[in-house]
């Protein structure tokens, strides 16, 4: 098996919803740092631009940290081969801290740009990558059963 099979996995839900879902949310983050370049430290500055910077630098962290906590688990869909189930890290506070950073990097673009096909991708892709979460918590609970299940009690899914 290749390694970029193995890295892709299967979508954790329709094809068409799981790929469009998270191609929305890049192109939020695309707009994002594109619309970063006009961005000023100064009185016209306004406080949704402050806050939404503030956003992306905890997304962005947060995203990176918990990548990294994943190591060798990291897959874009399910996993084909066998991994281990991530519990230390940013992982004893969330049960799914990257995509809690994914959806603040898009809040983040959702607020800056205040843009509405923005704002209209922006939340379809958090709506998405709430049903990826969904099938995916299935999929753990299934591949990894009482281990899971004691982590699920104790964690919980977002913050």
């Amino acid at each position: 098996m290749s390694k970029l099979k193995e890295f892709i996995g299967y979508p954790t839900i329709n094809p068409i919803v799981f790929y469009s879902g998270k191609f929305a949310g890049y192109i939020t983050w695309a707009v994002l740092l594109i619309s970063l370049r006009r961005f000023r430290f100064d009185s016209e500055t306004g406080f949704n631009e402050y806050a939404a910077l503030l956003l992306m630098v905890a997304g962005l962290l947060i995203s990176l940290v918990s990548l990294v906590n994943l190591g060798k688990s990291i897959r874009f869909g399910l996993p084909i081969t066998m991994t281990v189930l991530r519990t230390k890290g940013l992982y004893r506070f969330s049960r799914n801290p990257v995509y809690v950073g994914f959806n603040l990097l898009t809040l983040a673009a959702m607020l800056y740009t205040l843009n509405l096909l923005i704002n209209l991708m922006g939340l379809y892709s958090i709506i998405v990558y709430h049903f990826i979460i969904l099938a995916e918590e299935r999929f753990l609970a299934h591949r990894f059963r009482k281990d899971y299940d004691e982590y699920r009690q104790k964690i919980r899914r977002y913050l």
